[in-house]
């Protein structure tokens, strides 16, 4: 048996085993892919001191424009209400089966907030649902899994957050919203980011161009410390990058960060 012949058992191999034995303790985003488990991680490169390197984000092909719908500002002088999606003006995408979509919101609104979710292929949304006010400012993470809902592969998605201003005159409502679609799960398998020991998932997920692994990644770290300066600049730097530079600027006040 030549040397190509025995790697090639050994994969296969290796396929079989991740297919037949769920994986336990898997990094981020590999969980939903478990051929993934069998693919040998590149050499991770030396270790980088937080916030040393902002990522980079590259949009994918197919990421056709008009993806973002900017909610208006409402309000009298300085009462306004700015509800904005952290999405790109573009399609973005995503490896994982139930992201999490994250959104910012000026002011803790009075009124209630609903949460919209369309399959691009039928007319009816496949969900909408009303959600909890967010008892501070800043950013928001709402998680499709908590939702029960999954996405299909190659399927494009719209998203939209809403603070219900008047139930009777939908015009009247705040509303802001994203494109996403999932790639193809032989698509993802050919990614090698996730594995653990990773030099930096927030930049090889911006590298990409899975925009909503990227800004997920990064906003969840943020939660688990708020006050992480380097963590803030990341987020910072993705969200100039997609033209929500205020959005940005203001997240960097929240910790004093210039």
């Amino acid at each position: 048996m030549n040397t190509t012949t025995t790697m090639a058992t050994i994969v296969a191999m290796l396929m079989l085993t991740a297919l037949a034995s769920p994986g336990t303790g898997t990094a981020a985003g590999v969980a939903d892919h478990p051929i993934l488990l069998a693919q040998a991680p590149p050499q991770p490169g030396p270790p980088q001191p937080a916030g040393s390197e902002l990522p980079v984000y590259k949009p994918r092909k197919g990421s056709t424009p008009r993806g973002r719908v900017d909610g208006p500002v409402r309000g009298n002088g300085g009462d306004e209400v700015v509800l904005q999606v952290l999405a790109p003006d573009h399609v973005g995408f995503t490896m994982k089966k139930d992201p999490a979509l994250c959104w910012y919101l000026s002011k803790v609104p009075a009124q209630p907030m609903e949460f919209t979710l369309v399959d691009t292929r039928l007319i009816k949304p496949m969900l909408e649902t009303r959600i909890p006010a967010p008892v501070r400012t800043g950013v928001q993470i709402t998680r499709l899994k908590d939702l029960g809902q999954t996405l299909e592969p190659g399927i494009q998605y719209k998203w939209y957050v809403s603070v219900i201003v008047d139930p009777e005159s939908p015009s009247r409502n705040i509303i802001a919203g994203g494109t996403i679609e999932r790639i193809d799960f032989l698509e993802a398998m050919t990614i090698n980011l996730g594995y653990e020991g990773a030099r930096d998932p927030v930049s090889d997920y911006a590298q990409a161009g899975l925009w909503y692994d990227a800004i997920q990644q990064v906003s969840e770290l943020i939660a688990a410390a708020p006050m992480d300066r380097g963590l803030r600049k990341k987020r910072a730097s993705l969200l100039k990058q997609v033209g929500l530079p205020e959005i940005a600027e203001e997240d960097l006040r929240q910790t004093g960060t210039p």
